[in-house]
């Protein structure tokens, strides 16, 4: 076990640059309400997918994409902690589940819970401390066990998550409609997927478009101007990033077609040739 565990710390320091930037996108997402960690994970993923030596690997139990899932799920939790103690916003599952517990025991987050009970938040970050600690120990105890999972046939394995996903939700509202809709984005995701275009991009808009809508519609009537939404440092920044990000994107999309061009001369005067 200890050999294993040294090849597994090896290579995780051989790809320390993902863990890092992963890391980061947790961090980041776990401070905005609504993203939580499907949306970290889906995003450290195609991050590391995209500039990784070798993406084909990736959906094969590559380890650079392992590390970039749990890197940036491992980070949401305490980062959602921040906007649900110093404003009462829930950032993911975990922290809306918390702030109910908080209610409860008359706890009421916000500004004046670091004034009148600070012990408390130092207990709660502790407290997640001590649970990475606890996984830890779990995981180095139980991987062997885990790992005979993959002794199960895939299309055996692949009814018991489908099973379980449908039962996961139904028990949400106890509707069949909701489970129609599941069923219908499931297939609408497997014709994605044979179609090789992504999925990310679908899934990140059904999550931000809702909230992004509400809060533009509260703030267009404030606004004087277009201009007004990004009078401030903060906003500024974060808009040139948005546009930094697009415009990265678009100079990779048109380096790969001119890249894919020549193959596709070389290949059209080969046949002609014949």
């Amino acid at each position: 076990m200890t050999g294993r565990m040294g090849a597994g710390v090896r290579e995780l320091l051989k790809h320390k640059r993902i863990a890092t930037a992963a890391s980061g996108f947790g961090v980041l997402l776990g401070m905005i309400p609504g993203t939580g960690e499907f949306t970290a994970q889906f995003m450290s993923y195609t991050y590391a997918q995209k500039t990784s030596k070798k993406p084909e690997l990736f959906g094969k139990g590559s380890p650079e994409g392992l590390i970039a899932s749990e890197a940036a799920n491992n980070a949401v939790p305490a980062a959602a902690m921040i906007p649900l103690l110093a404003l009462g916003i829930p950032g993911e599952a975990l922290t809306a589940m918390m702030l109910s517990v908080f209610y409860v025991h008359n706890v009421v987050p916000g500004p004046q819970l670091f004034q009148n009970n600070i012990d408390l938040v130092y207990g709660l970050y502790f407290a997640l401390i001590a649970l990475n600690v606890i996984v830890f120990i779990f995981l180095l105890t139980s991987t062997n066990l885990m790992t005979k999972i993959i002794r199960v046939p895939t299309r055996l394995l692949g009814v018991m998550i489908l099973l379980l996903s449908f039962v996961g939700v139904y028990s949400l509202r106890n509707s069949l409609t909701d489970c129609m809709i599941a069923a219908v984005f499931g297939v609408l995701g497997l014709v994605l997927k044979r179609l090789n275009l992504p999925i990310v991009p679908i899934i990140l808009g059904m999550v931000l478009g809702g909230i992004m809508e509400v809060k533009l519609r509260s703030a267009l009537p404030r606004l004087n101007g277009p201009f007004d939404m990004i009078d401030r440092p903060i906003a500024a920044i974060l808009f040139a990033l948005i546009v930094m990000v697009i415009g990265l994107h678009i100079r990779t999309l048109i380096k790969e077609v001119r890249a894919a061009q020549p193959a596709e001369d070389h290949d059209l005067h080969d046949t002609q040739t014949r």
